[in-house]
C-alpha cells in the first residue's frame, strides 16, 4: 500500500503539467468567457455582496448549479481578482483531472506506468486544457467525479456520496455519477449503502432546487424547445470527444474506428463481469447530455460537453496498452503512446502561444479587451434601467444588471412568437428613459432588430461606435 500511495503521489510531475499549460494559455488575457462564465461572475458578485445568487439580468440563478459561483465568490471575499482565482480554479482542476485519471488507470491496469502515460497524455490533451482555461464548471465537476469515482472503488461510499454531492452542485449532470454510484453498489448487493448513498448524495442538490422554485417556479429554469435532433446530438457528442484528442488531421470516421478500438479493447482486458464506477458514470453522462439536448433547447454538443469522455478513453486506450498479449505489443503500443504524446505536446506549444498572444477564445480576448463600446461604457457608465442585445457583454464593463433586449421568437423555433416588445414597450412608459446597448457583431437571430425597435420605440444616440451603438430609449 505504501509503494502504491508512493507511485500515485509520482503522477503530481503530469499533474504539474496539466495546470501549467493551463496557467500559461490564460495570460495575460484571463480565462475565456462565455455567456455562461459571465452569470457564474455575475452571481459571485452578487453573492459576495450579501445579495444571494443572481444572473446578470439581476434575477435570481436557477439554470446553474451554485458551486461555481460560491467558489469564485470566496476567492472575492478572501481578496483575490476574481478572473486570477477563475485562472487559479482551472489550473487545478486541470492539474487534479490529470491525477485521477492517472490514479484510476493505475489500478484498474495493475501498472504504474500506465497510469502515469495516462496522466501524462491526459495532461496535454486538448480536450483537457482548452476546457479548463474557460472559466466553466465542467472541468472542475469532472475532478469531483474522478475522485468520487476512485472513492467508490475504494469502498469508501460516504467519502464518495460527498464528492457526488459536492458534483451536484457544481453541474445539475452530477446526478449521473449518483446514478453511477447507486447501479454499483446494487451490483455489489449493498442495499443499505445504495440508499444512503442516494440520499446523502442528492440531499444538497434537493435544498438548491426547492430554494429554486419557491423564487421562479422552477427548478432549473425555463427550458426552450430543442434545435437538434438526437441523430445530429450523437454525431456532434462523439466528434467532439474524439477529434480534438487525436491530434491529427485525418478523416472523422479513421478516428472513430481506432478510438472504438481501443476503448473496447481496454474493457475487454480489465477482464471484470460486470461495468465499474467510471464506465457507468461515463456512459449515464453521455447519454443524459444527448437526452437533455434532444428535449430541450440548447447550443450544438461541444469539446466542454464531450470532456468526461474524451478522458474516459484515454484512459482505456492506457488500461488496452497495459494488457495487451506479449512485451512486443505492450511496446509496440507504448512507442504509439509517445508518438502520441510528442505530436500533441507540439500542436499545444502552438496552441498555447497563440492564447498567450491574442487570449483564449471568449469576451476576454485581445478582440473584446479593445473594443470601443466597452472602453466607453467603463469610462461614462450609462443610467438605469439597462438594455442590451448581449447582455453579458456589457455586464462584464457595467457589472450592473443588464436585461436583454426583446425577443421575436424563441431560439430555434421561427414560428414561436413571443411579445416581448410589447411587454418592452409596456415597461418604458414606467422606467423611461432607458439605456440600450447594442453590440453590432453579436448576432442573435431571435432578437427583435434594432431597426424594429425604433420603430416602436425613441431612440435617441448617445454614442456611436464602430463596434456598437449606445441609444437612450423612451416611449414614442
Amino acid at each position: 500500500m505504501l509503494e502504491a500511495n508512493r507511485r500515485e503521489l509520482g503522477l503530481a510531475a503530469p499533474a504539474f503539467l496539466a495546470g501549467a499549460w493551463v496557467w500559461m494559455a490564460t495570460a495575460p488575457f484571463g480565462p475565456g468567457l462565455s455567456p455562461d462564465s459571465v452569470q457564474f461572475l455575475a452571481a459571485a458578485k452578487s453573492l459576495a455582496a450579501g445579495l444571494g445568487w443572481r444572473r446578470v439580468e439581476g434575477g435570481p440563478l436557477v439554470e446553474w448549479a451554485p458551486l461555481l459561483p460560491a467558489w469564485l465568490a470566496l476567492g472575492i471575499k478572501l481578496g483575490v481578482a476574481p478572473l486570477l482565482w477563475a485562472r487559479a480554479t482551472g489550473a487545478l482542476a486541470a492539474a487534479g483531472v490529470s491525477w485521477a485519471l492517472g490514479a484510476w488507470t493505475s489500478r484498474a491496469s495493475g501498472s504504474w506506468l500506465a497510469g502515469y502515460g495516462a496522466a501524462l497524455v491526459a495532461a496535454v490533451s486538448f480536450p483537457l486544457w482548452f476546457v479548463s482555461a474557460h472559466l466553466w464548471s465542467d472541468a472542475p465537476f469532472l475532478f469531483l467525479a474522478l475522485l468520487g469515482v476512485l472513492a467508490l472503488d475504494a469502498r469508501r461510499w460516504r467519502a464518495a456520496a460527498a464528492l457526488a454531492a459536492l458534483a451536484c452542485l457544481m453541474r445539475y449532470l452530477g446526478v449521473t455519477l449518483v446514478a453511477a454510484g447507486v447501479l454499483w453498489l446494487a451490483s455489489q448487493r449493498r442495499w443499505r449503502r445504495a440508499l444512503w448513498y442516494a440520499g446523502l448524495s442528492l440531499a444538497p442538490l434537493a435544498l438548491w432546487l426547492g430554494r429554486n422554485a419557491l423564487l421562479t417556479g422552477t427548478a432549473t429554469g425555463l427550458r426552450e424547445p430543442p434545435g437538434y435532433t438526437a441523430a445530429a446530438n450523437i454525431s456532434a457528442f462523439v466528434h467532439s470527444a474524439i477529434d480534438p484528442l487525436l491530434p491529427w488531421s485525418w478523416p472523422g470516421p479513421i478516428k472513430l474506428v481506432l478510438t472504438v478500438f481501443a476503448g473496447a479493447f481496454g474493457w475487454l482486458a480489465l477482464d471484470r463481469r460486470q461495468p465499474g464506477p467510471l464506465t457507468l458514470f461515463v456512459a449515464l453522462y453521455s447519454l443524459a447530455v444527448i437526452i437533455v439536448s434532444s428535449i430541450w433547447g440548447s447550443d450544438p454538443l461541444d469539446i466542454r460537453l464531450a470532456l468526461p469522455l474524451s478522458i474516459a478513453l484515454i484512459a482505456g486506450g492506457f488500461v488496452a496498452v497495459a494488457r495487451a498479449p506479449g512485451r512486443v505489443a505492450r511496446g509496440g503500443l507504448m512507442i504509439l503512446a509517445l508518438v502520441w504524446f510528442a505530436r500533441a505536446l507540439m500542436r499545444d506549444t502552438e496552441s498555447v502561444a497563440l492564447y498567450r498572444r491574442d487570449g483564449v477564445p471568449g469576451f476576454a480576448d485581445r478582440h473584446w479587451s479593445a473594443s470601443p463600446t466597452l472602453a466607453l461604457l467603463r469610462a461614462a457608465p450609462p443610467g438605469d434601467p439597462l438594455y442590451s442585445n448581449a447582455p453579458e457583454i456589457a455586464w462584464l464593463a457595467l457589472e450592473r444588471p443588464v436585461r436583454l433586449t426583446p425577443r421575436a421568437h424563441l431560439f430555434y423555433d421561427t414560428g414561436a412568437r413571443v411579445n416581448d416588445l410589447d411587454v418592452f414597450v409596456a415597461t418604458l412608459r414606467h422606467d423611461s428613459p432607458a439605456t440600450l446597448i447594442w453590440f453590432r457583431e453579436v448576432e442573435r437571430p431571435s432578437l427583435v432588430a434594432r431597426e424594429t425597435l425604433a420603430s416602436r420605440v425613441s431612440l435617441r444616440s448617445v454614442a456611436a461606435l464602430a463596434d456598437g451603438a449606445i441609444d437612450e430609449a423612451s416611449p414614442k
